[in-house]
């Protein structure tokens, strides 16, 4: 791809730096505009819309185009290989978190009526739009759309051939919506993911973003011979610059994730829907189990460790609540200090 010479990065080019691009504007502008319009339509057969799902899809919109026209998409493309994945965590995780959390799939159901209601329904409920919908998908795309763009020739491939750095960008935005859409949103479905399952899904996706991006800082050489002949004179180097783009990846990457993390704990811990309390009463059932399990046969506890196997629900059972709690204080007493 020919560029025209990159000036050396500063701190004011970094947010200032823009690059026009017609055919992202329009498509970002027609994404807007296809949202208002529903929007509109959503308030006419009921509640307005909630004003920050429409301002979260619009950000998601905007980080989407400063990732592409500004200095990620300017710099990366001209051979920066670490702005190039500072590009590809704003597509693939900032860009879609805030998509997802604009709800353009409910608000497609609401804004549309009669015929046009029950087709979309009707997709919805497909076969293919299940699968799409599976977290399994969802990690397992998000896995190997990582591993499949940095640690392959796809890479190399790219930096000649606009086409597949298009289809790059929009593997990072779909693939990030399909896997980020079914753990952040609180679904009220019969089809809700169990929050234990959200907090696993996101911590196999941070697992992924460390192993790319320690496969990317153990590289002695320049893994992509094209961004290195690409490499502007005053960057740190090739594999210099491949190292820093390892280490966005690793501590950026998994920041990123461990946040979201934290968001879907918090959201856990305030969600008071039944969905909710099921998954916490299946993880007390688990530490009630395994508390039952303790000590052997001649132990002392022994009776209290019976009383709480044969309960069904310590809350509401008395005689096994106090079991439980002389076993917590029984494991927590002094002999077990020592």
């Amino acid at each position: 791809m020919d560029m025209d010479p990159l000036a050396p990065l500063t701190w004011a080019r970094a947010f200032t730096t823009w690059r026009f691009s017609p055919v992202t504007t329009v498509l970002l502008a027609a994404a807007l505009l296809i949202y208002l319009a529903g929007v509109i339509a959503a308030r006419r057969d009921g509640p307005s819309w909630p004003l920050a799902r429409t301002l979260s899809f619009a950000g998601g919109l905007a980080v989407t185009g400063a990732a592409i026209m500004g200095s990620p998409g300017v710099y990366g493309d001209g051979g920066l290989f670490w702005l190039h994945m500072i590009e590809h965590l704003m597509l693939i995780m900032v860009a879609p978190w805030l998509l997802c959390l604009g709800h353009p799939m409910a608000l497609l159901l609401r804004a549309t009526s009669g015929t046009a209601g029950e087709y979309v329904e009707a997709v919805r409920r497909s076969r293919p739009a299940r699968l799409l919908r599976s977290p399994i998908v969802g990690l397992a795309l998000y896995i190997v759309i990582l591993f499949g763009i940095h640690l392959s020739s796809f890479m190399d491939a790219m930096m000649d051939s606009p086409a597949l750095m298009a289809v790059e960008r929009l593997l990072y935005l779909g693939g990030g919506y399909l896997y980020f859409s079914r753990l952040l949103t609180v679904d009220r479905s019969p089809a809700a993911l169990p929050y234990p399952l959200r907090l696993f899904s996101l911590f196999m996706g941070m697992s992924a973003d460390t192993v790319v991006g320690v496969v990317l800082l153990q590289a002695t050489h320049p893994p992509f011979p094209s961004w290195a002949a690409m490499h502007p004179s005053w960057g740190v180097g090739p594999l210099g610059d491949i190292h820093d783009g390892g280490a966005v990846m690793w501590i950026g990457g998994d920041g990123l994730m461990f946040a979201m993390l934290l968001v879907v704990g918090a959201t856990w811990l305030l969600d008071r829907s039944p969905d909710a309390a099921r998954a916490g009463s299946f993880l007390e059932s688990a530490r009630q189990a395994a508390l039952a399990g303790t000590g052997h046969g001649t132990a002392p506890g022994d009776e209290d460790r019976a009383r709480l196997r044969a309960s069904g629900n310590v809350d509401e059972d008395d005689a096994a609540l106090e079991a439980y709690n002389a076993l917590l204080s029984r494991l927590n007493g002094p002999d077990q200090r020592r």
